[in-house]
């Protein structure tokens, strides 16, 4: 039976949550559907979120773990409004500029981010393995998305900035997680995110709750679930053990795969040669 050190545990849990985080656009499809807007789904994955791992901690740890020294609360701050709040501000609006398919590549800048981030932090070293696997990834994820159609993109220049924005702060995930993941309970650190993330979108996006009704309350309850408190249940305990951030986006890209699968599958969606080559080439960036 194959052994896997510690830090390879790590990539296989950021790898899994990665799957979990790819049934995201599923969610978000079905609660428009049902009649929300982009800033209460927001709102309410972060809100409903933070409401679970509330609940789990009272039950396996109690509320005092919630206290944590200054510098991993101030941490959890940065994860809140920047990787959560801000991120999905930038991505809706690089969506309403340029479209999902402009959005979405745009997006997988981050592991370009984490590699710099992680290098002036960290000390990591850019190799050319590293370097070699960013590029394949970055190909794969476009192909995965766009499907090598670019003739349809519709470029806009705010749209390209908020796109890039979104990138940046969904690649200081993995470095702010992993300063806080080893300092504090993952759940601990999650709730504190989801707060923040949550105080930002009310303050900022002002969602609309006048178009709050039970179907979409209840699938925001299990987009809070599956893609949101589960994934970083599994995310945290990954950056604690993982060697290198820089690696954490890369591995995560199965995100964009797996939802290109829930598209094939649920929703018939078609899937060109340069689509099965995009995955193909996402799964080799990984290994690498």
């Amino acid at each position: 039976m194959l052994k896997l050190n510690e830090s390879n545990k790590g990539y296989l849990l950021v790898f899994f949550t990665g799957v979990l985080w790819g049934t995201i656009g599923l969610f978000v499809s079905e609660m428009a559907k049902a009649g929300s807007s982009p800033e209460l789904t927001s709102f309410l994955r972060m809100a409903l979120g933070l409401v679970i791992m509330l609940v789990i901690i009272c039950f396996q740890h109690g509320l005092k773990s919630l206290m944590l020294d200054a510098k991993t609360f101030a941490v959890c701050i940065i994860i809140g409004v920047l990787c959560n709040g801000i991120y999905n501000i930038f991505n809706s609006l690089s969506v309403i500029n340029n479209g999902v398919a402009v959005a979405s590549v745009l997006m997988y800048t981050a592991p370009v981010f984490t590699a710099l981030a992680a290098r002036l932090l960290f000390k990591e070293r850019i190799t050319r393995r590293k370097i070699f696997a960013l590029i394949l990834n970055i190909i794969g994820c476009v192909l995965v998305v766009t499907g090598g159609n670019f003739v349809d993109f519709n470029l806009n220049l705010r749209g390209i900035l908020y796109g890039i924005g979104a990138g940046f702060c969904f690649g200081m995930s993995a470095i702010a997680g992993k300063a806080a993941a080893s300092h504090a309970k993952p759940v601990v650190i999650a709730a504190w995110s989801y707060f923040f993330a949550a105080l930002f979108i009310l303050i900022f996006a002002k969602p609309d709750f006048s178009i709050l009704n039970f179907k979409i309350l209840w699938i925001g309850f299990l987009f809070a679930v599956i893609p949101t408190a589960m994934a970083y249940i599994l995310y945290y305990p990954g950056l604690a053990r993982v060697k290198s951030a820089a690696r954490v986006p890369v591995v995560a890209s199965i995100e964009p795969v797996t939802a290109a699968l829930i598209g094939l599958l649920i929703y018939n969606e078609s899937l060109g040669i340069a689509n099965f080559a995009g995955i193909a080439i996402v799964i080799i960036s990984i290994m690498i």
